[in-house]
């Protein structure tokens, strides 16, 4: 008696063609996320967080203007307990200043934060900064 392998001739004839695409297909994918996985790891940046600043818009309310803004992260490394700054200059009052604080940005992401003022933003000109962040 001979030994067959795993896979013997009629084994393989009998299995249908769409599972063996499917096998094809799931075997594929597992090679490119691996190259992928492989070089991301390799082409790593590390170029320190490179904060970035939208406006998204400005909500009254009752006592206060509450100043909605996306913070970005485009630079290689995450930040973490990231210190924001927001200054309404140009008004008839001494500049305004609100902050906020981010607890982990990480690179290539986008959160939304909020911040308050007293005056209309609308009559002046608003001025976004990080102030600092921590490594994680």
């Amino acid at each position: 008696m001979t030994e067959k392998g795993i896979f013997s001739s009629r084994q393989w004839q009998q299995t249908p063609l769409w599972e063996r695409l499917v096998g094809i297909a799931g075997f594929l994918l597992v090679c490119f996320t691996v190259v992928y996985l492989t070089h991301a790891a390799l082409q790593g940046s590390d170029n320190p967080p490179d904060i970035r600043f939208e406006l998204v818009s400005v909500r009254p309310g009752e006592a206060s203007y509450l100043v909605l803004v996306d913070v970005s992260n485009s630079g290689g490394l995450t930040a973490a307990d990231l210190q924001l700054e927001a200054q309404l200059r140009g008004t008839d009052a001494p500049p305004e200043t609100a902050s906020s604080q981010l607890d982990y940005l990480a690179p290539d992401s986008t959160r939304r934060v909020g911040f308050y003022f007293a005056t209309d933003p609308a009559r002046g000109e608003l001025v976004f900064r990080p102030l600092g962040y921590r490594e994680p």
